[in-house]
């Protein structure tokens, strides 16, 4: 009996054993199988950016790529190329990014950054910074509305500068005229120059005492398009602009009346200038207009949606390249220098119609002629608001 006991206690004590064998088994079977799975990480399309005219370098920011993976820990690296922030030279630089997550496993992606040179020659629009010209297009100048002001001659087959024929019929705001006689091409400059009359003159039944001078252009640019011009405003309290005059029609439309101004600034402010005027002598101010005129009676007021940036310099203190991407009828870019500054986006109307390229000198009454004003005294140069061209361009495919 005793002798059956201990082979009794044996055999529990073996199965015991096995099944502690077995469960140390189990327990193995456990632990996670190793991660095979490849992180994934995705890179931008191409980016094209453009150094300023005579550098070789652009700084050129963009978002940097971060992988992903199933499980915490994976880790991204820039292996080729520069970083968000420094400068790339001219030409393609690529840029690859590896991810490697907690195994080991990696993935990778490129893009590649293209830096040219801006160029003020005409043969493309003046731009810097990230390039906006759209996927699979170019921008061609469209000549009829283009002008580099080269041969001393005022042309007449692009532009107005008389109001009595321009179609418009706007002779100036009191007290300054549109005097066509302001109006000059010479040493590569379009001029429209300001004056105080010796004697006041007599036009479209208005005393005028005196000058400035408006030129539209004969052929109309839309939506799409962009216009540039290099300006340098007088030194008088009279404005220097780039704008886009779109005509009205109340008999057979358009209805609205619309506006749309690139810049306008003036040369002086004084103690008499309005409070929120003081600056325009120092400014980038582009502006959209619904006007509130009789025969819209979709509005009962004007409505405008502006926008502005302040400068360091004067506005004659030398030419300033303004420029305008009439994007789509609610989105306009406006650009300095070559650099994006701001849009306008949803104006006070659906800017879809055709205008007209208008540089208008004019005399504004929250600008007014005060008595210490210049016109006696200045230089012709100081006197004068010269245009060294105006470019517009077309978006084409590539």
């Amino acid at each position: 009996m005793l002798k059956n006991r201990k082979a009794y206690m044996l055999l529990m004590s073996f199965i015991l054993f096995v099944v502690a064998c077995s469960s140390n088994e189990n327990d193995d079977e456990v632990v996670k199988e190793k991660d095979t799975i490849a992180p994934t990480i995705v890179c931008m399309d191409p980016i094209r950016f453009i150094a300023k005219p005579n550098e070789n370098k652009a700084k050129v920011i963009y978002d940097t790529p971060v992988g992903m993976d199933n499980v915490a820990g994976a880790k991204t690296k820039q292996t080729e190329g520069l970083a968000s922030g420094e400068l790339f030279p001219l030409g393609t630089t690529t840029n690859t990014f590896v991810v490697t997550d907690i195994e080991g496993n990696q993935s990778s992606c490129s893009f590649d950054v293209v830096v040219t040179q801006a160029s003020l020659t005409g043969t493309e629009p003046y731009f810097f910074g990230e390039d906006p010209t759209p996927k699979g297009k170019k921008w061609v100048k469209s000549e009829n509305k283009s002008d580099e002001f080269n041969n001393n001659i005022f042309d007449n087959t692009k532009w107005h500068k008389n109001p009595a024929t321009d179609g418009f019929g706007w002779y100036g705001r009191p007290p300054a005229l549109f005097d066509p006689q302001n109006v000059t091409v010479s040493d590569g400059n379009l001029n429209v120059t300001t004056l105080k009359y010796n004697t006041p003159k007599n036009v479209n039944n208005t005393s005028w005492t005196h000058g400035g001078g408006i030129v539209r252009s004969k052929e109309t640019v839309s939506v799409g398009q962009y216009f540039e011009c290099k300006m340098k405003a007088n030194k008088t309290v009279m404005s220097s602009t780039f704008w886009l005059s779109f005509k009205q029609n109340c008999s057979t439309g358009p209805f609205r009346k619309l506006e749309l101004d690139v810049q306008e600034c003036v040369g002086r402010v004084h103690s008499g200038t309005a409070n929120w005027a003081k600056d325009f002598d120092n400014i980038y101010h582009s502006n959209t207009w619904r006007h509130n005129r009789p025969c819209d009676t979709a509005i009962d007021a004007s409505k405008q949606s502006p926008s502005k940036k302040i400068l360091s310099e004067k506005n004659n203190s030398r030419y300033f390249v303004y420029g305008c991407w009439w994007k789509s009828p609610n989105e306009i870019l406006f650009y300095l220098d070559g650099a994006y500054v701001y849009s306008i986006t949803n104006p006070p109307a659906e800017f879809d119609l055709e205008g007209h390229l208008t540089m208008a000198i004019e005399t504004y009454d929250w600008n007014p002629i005060d008595a210490n004003n210049i016109f006696e005294t200045a230089s012709y140069d100081e006197l004068t608001t010269k245009y060294d061209w105006i470019r517009t361009w077309s978006l084409k495919d590539e």
